[in-house]
């Protein structure tokens, strides 16, 4: 289960890294243990170490989300300023749990958007490049079923 938000980007938070060498100073000389001198400033800077293991790990999936989210369908074709509240509101929740497709929840947080959602469903699929169906809708939140796994079929000429 990952969850992306396209605004939090987690960089080094000073102040929590001052506190964790004190703490790491005091609790190092208090039980005589260096390695808590160095653990400390690094337990510190826990949500970073979540963003860069996220990103690194999960990089693709990240990338179909920025792309998701850099859409142009994700404004109201009436209200060109919706594009910035929404990419403001968004959170995203993607279910990983299954290997044969992927569940993508999105949260509008109140955006005027949800009556395209249907037409959302094909950027969903491009963003992922597999197809993806609009599964169900219920309070702003939008869930998507991506098609991981490809069917190979025949195509015939009685298709066209």
């Amino acid at each position: 289960m990952l969850k992306y938000n396209p605004n939090d980007h987690f960089q080094l938070n000073a102040p929590l890294l001052v506190t964790g060498v004190i703490a790491g100073i005091i609790l190092g000389f208090t039980f005589h243990s260096a390695s808590l001198l160095i653990l400390m400033p690094i337990v510190s800077q826990y949500k970073w170490l979540i963003d860069c293991f996220n990103r690194i790990v999960y990089s693709d999936q990240i990338k179909a989300l920025d792309r998701l989210t850099n859409s142009a369908k994700l404004a109201d074709k009436r209200d060109n300023y919706t594009i910035g509240r929404y990419r403001n509101a968004v959170n995203y929740m993607l279910d990983m749990s299954n290997p044969r497709y992927y569940l993508l929840a999105v949260d509008a947080n109140g955006v005027t958007n949800t009556r395209n959602l249907r037409e959302l469903a094909n950027e969903v699929g491009a963003a992922f490049h597999h197809s993806a169906n609009l599964e169900s809708v219920s309070n702003g939140k939008a869930v998507y079923r991506i098609n991981i796994t490809q069917s190979q079929g025949q195509i015939s000429e009685s298709d066209f």
